[in-house]
């Protein structure tokens, strides 16, 4: 390798670091760096596939999103046309384009398998899980948590979290198609190897959903208010408050269950009468707690 390669990749390990740090803006200028130094066709493919990763988890868009749909198609690299395919699954899903995301969700599985990855393999798995999820479609999420989590070893620290995550997804889909005691253990299995109050707040609220289901509804309520207090998103915080104030209602306790209604309203403010559909209306039939 070159000096000027080694100087360019030393530039995109840089950017790569400050994304594991989550400084995604400071990752961002390393890449673009790295894109001036690099005279390599193929290295500048993978620096413009980092940079285009980054652009879109802090969903905006560039020049280098838009060539992700070019390297897939050239196909210089099936390393390259995974992680191209992998970043594009992950921009549609957020945007709710669950079509697309399953598409290269699907691209980037098979070039995971021709490559033989299984660290490719078991990230693009979770992510088509996550999408079948929103998508309601939960057999197929199912066997997509289930064979990620094939891939990682109970032990092994380095995917700890996203051990959680998977169990955690499994066993709200588990709490979806009836299987309540089901979803509630291996949502409680979850729970040691999350680390962050996003996943933990997530698997408190799910587990209030759950004890709910079993009208055990002080275990509900304690999950619920812990998922609340922990919540960071927007949608925790509206599922919390309804399915407390689901409990609530069950208890006969209305001054409470007005109040979490009212909570959710405010998120729905052209929906005059949410509140008093919700007292009327039992909806944890219709709602996907993951939209």
């Amino acid at each position: 390798m070159s000096e000027v390669q080694l100087r360019a990749e030393g530039l995109r390990q840089a950017g790569l670091a400050r994304v594991r740090e989550h400084r995604l803006d400071e990752a961002i200028v390393f890449y673009d760096q790295a894109l001036v130094v690099c005279t390599d066709e193929e290295a500048r493919e993978l620096i413009t596939i980092n940079k285009a990763d980054a652009l879109i988890t802090l969903e905006q868009n560039g020049p280098e999103v838009a060539e992700l749909a070019r390297v897939i198609m050239r196909r210089r690299n099936p390393r390259h046309v995974c992680l191209a395919a992998y970043a594009l699954q992950y921009k549609h899903r957020i945007e709710q384009d669950f079509k697309r995301a399953l598409f290269y969700g699907h691209l980037a599985l098979r070039a995971a398998e021709e490559l033989n990855e299984l660290e490719y393999k078991r990230a693009v798995l979770v992510d088509l899980g996550n999408v079948y999820e929103m998508e309601s479609e939960v057999e197929k999420a199912i066997e997509c948590f289930e064979a990620a989590l094939s891939l990682i070893s109970a032990t092994d620290e380095t995917h700890k979290r996203s051990r959680g995550y998977t169990l955690e997804n499994l066993g709200y889909c588990r709490l979806l198609n009836g299987q309540t005691d089901d979803g509630i253990e291996l949502i409680q299995s979850a729970i040691p190897y999350l680390d962050d109050e996003t996943g933990l707040a997530e698997a408190y609220v799910d587990l209030c959903f759950g004890f709910l289901e079993k009208q055990e509804l002080e275990r509900a309520q304690f999950f619920g208010e812990a998922g609340l207090r922990l919540a960071t998103e927007e949608r925790q915080v509206r599922n919390a408050h309804y399915l407390l104030g689901e409990v609530a209602c069950k208890t006969g306790d209305t001054v409470t269950a007005d109040f979490h209604f009212g909570e959710l309203a405010r998120f729905y403010p052209a929906f005059k009468n949410l509140k008093s559909l919700l007292f009327a209306i039992d909806l944890r039939g219709m709602v996907n707690f993951k939209l």
